[in-house]
């Protein structure tokens, strides 16, 4: 999913893919999974991962879908479960778990 972000934008500048590396090295799936599991209290892991609820969301934050909805809806194969028990697991993200993905992206762009 967050490679239909970079494909963009690639070809335009030496800049956009040195920030191509740092994102995925940030929003590695394991990184992201690895956090989700260190951090979540509550919520857990069944079928939808923790990675492809961000890469839908950095779908629709990067402008390439207009909604939530509709970034399902071109991934619904890949996301692999209805799109009831994703909002499911968006809504109940616990802040915990936001609040460490802004912080492992705040020192991946440190270390850059």
């Amino acid at each position: 999913m967050i490679n239909a972000i970079f494909e963009r934008f690639v070809e335009q500048t030496l800049v956009t893919v040195m920030v191509r590396a740092i994102m995925e090295r940030s929003f590695a799936p394991e990184q992201l999974e690895k956090l989700f599991e260190d951090t979540a209290q509550e919520q857990y892991t069944k079928k939808l991962l923790f990675s492809n609820v961000v890469g839908l969301m950095s779908l629709v934050v990067c402008g390439i879908y207009p909604s939530v909805g509709a970034a399902y809806r071109g991934y619904e194969k890949v996301v692999g479960v209805s799109k009831v028990a994703m909002y499911a697991k968006i809504n109940g993200l616990e802040p915990r778990i936001s609040q460490a993905l802004v912080r492992i992206e705040t020192s991946a762009q440190r270390t850059s």
